[in-house]
């Protein structure tokens, strides 16, 4: 009731506008909906597609709006036109027929944190039967670039993007390489728009204005005509990419001080690891020691909220699995001794834990629970790594710790402890 009263004479809550999304979808048969309140966001499965959409806008406009009828025809506008004509089982972009979709693929940058945590939030959605008969179809492909940096298939609309699922690619009769080699050539031949900008000395911004900036790590060719000689590239988010020099410590310093403002400003992000492009092969970049602890920060707050999020995710799994292990959190911490920002987890005596992998762990035995030895995480792992299980699936990953190093290895721990 108080739902109704705040939709027809208030002001909607979040979690209002997401249960009317939630019951819309499943009556036209969506699958797998999860949802977030803050910020507000949904994912779902139609017609074989994975979508997500970030409902920011949408939840101000709605409150904006004068009245029920305005906040109906509002709603039904966006539930229409932007998040449901994409994946409709009768738009062109969908048919069965592989060329009349081939011009609309584009190739996007994604990290292997960002696919798992999209695994994760189906396979909550959905029951064990489900989720077996939807696992394959709804499996989105992806080419490895470097490190935790993956390309996957994307299928462009004025509206949106949304994910090519394996489910798509055998209704088109088509491979996964066939469909990413004609989505590298669309990104090609997309308008080159401003190009290149140099915004800032030694600093340069990919301004294409289509939203694909960062798919151009792509085509090493393009970054290249940037004019950098020795291009070190970071992609803060979904339509940024920024270039400065490997030589150019004062480029390089801006650069990672434009992301860290990005960050602070923007709730999507796609990642602040640095790639330097070395011929036609991006390679990971290891900042200069002078400006490594700016990057490290950047590494160290984005493995943190990865964590963050798949803790939230395993944490909702179905009440089956209610008894299973502790998932540990990451935290962050700086020494005053030091600009490092480093992160520690916390393996507790007597609790079956999933531990994630970090700077330093903390080993809190049951005697003295107030004076937890930390050590660095190579020294634990050569301690006690072998009470270390890894746990298959997860990323980023976790190792399983179900047993408490004995007196001896405390011993080798205490002697060797960080702080």
């Amino acid at each position: 009731m108080r739902e109704w009263i705040r939709w027809q004479f208030g002001r909607p809550t979040a979690a209002d506008v997401l249960k009317r999304l939630v019951r819309r979808l499943e009556e036209i048969g969506a699958t797998g909906t999860t949802v977030n309140e803050d910020p507000p966001e949904i994912h779902f499965t139609l017609n074989g597609v994975q979508m997500h959409s970030h409902l920011t806008h949408l939840v101000r406009d709605l409150r904006r709006a004068k009245g029920g009828r305005a906040r109906d025809i509002e709603f039904d506008r966006y539930l229409e036109g932007t998040m449901l004509r994409p994946v409709g089982a009768d738009v062109p972009e969908l048919s069965e027929d592989y060329a009349s979709v081939r011009a609309r693929l584009v190739p996007l940058l994604r990290t292997r944190a960002d696919m798992a945590k999209s695994t994760l939030d189906l396979a909550n959605a959905l029951t064990q039967d489900e989720a077996a008969l939807t696992r394959a179809s709804n499996q989105t492909p992806f080419r490895p670039l470097v490190g935790d940096y993956v390309a996957m298939l994307g299928l462009d609309t004025p509206e949106s993007t949304a994910r090519v699922a394996q489910g798509m690619l055998d209704k088109w009769g088509v491979s996964f390489d066939t469909a990413f080699d004609d989505a590298l050539d669309n990104l090609r031949g997309l308008p080159e728009d401003l190009g290149w900008q140099q915004i800032a000395p030694g600093l340069w911004q990919g301004a294409w204005n289509d939203s694909y900036e960062p798919s151009r790590l792509l085509l090493p060719d393009v970054i290249y005509r940037s004019g950098v000689a020795h291009p070190v590239a970071m992609v803060p988010l979904r339509h940024v990419l920024l270039v400065a020099d490997a030589n150019d410590i004062a480029g390089l310093a801006l650069m990672a001080a434009m992301c860290k403002q990005l960050r602070q400003e923007h709730s999507r992000w796609l990642s602040c690891r640095p790639l330097q492009l070395v011929e036609r092969t991006w390679q990971p970049f290891e900042a200069p020691e002078s400006l490594r602890p700016m990057f490290q920060e950047l590494i160290s707050v984005e493995d943190s909220e990865d964590y963050s999020a798949q803790k939230r995710l395993l944490e909702q799994r179905r009440p089956q699995e209610a008894s299973g292990p502790f998932v540990g959190s990451v935290k962050l911490v700086q020494f005053k001794d030091s600009e490092r920002v480093m992160s520690y987890s916390v393996w507790p005596d007597g609790v079956d834990t999933l531990l994630p992998l970090t700077d330093l762990v903390a080993f809190a035995s049951h005697d003295k629970p107030d004076q937890a030895v930390i050590v660095a995480w190579a020294d634990a792992v050569r301690i006690a790594g072998h009470y270390m299980q890894p746990v298959d699936g997860l990323h980023p990953p976790r190792m399983r710790v179900n047993v408490f190093p004995n007196g001896d290895e405390q011993a080798q721990l205490r002697a060797v402890k960080a702080v």
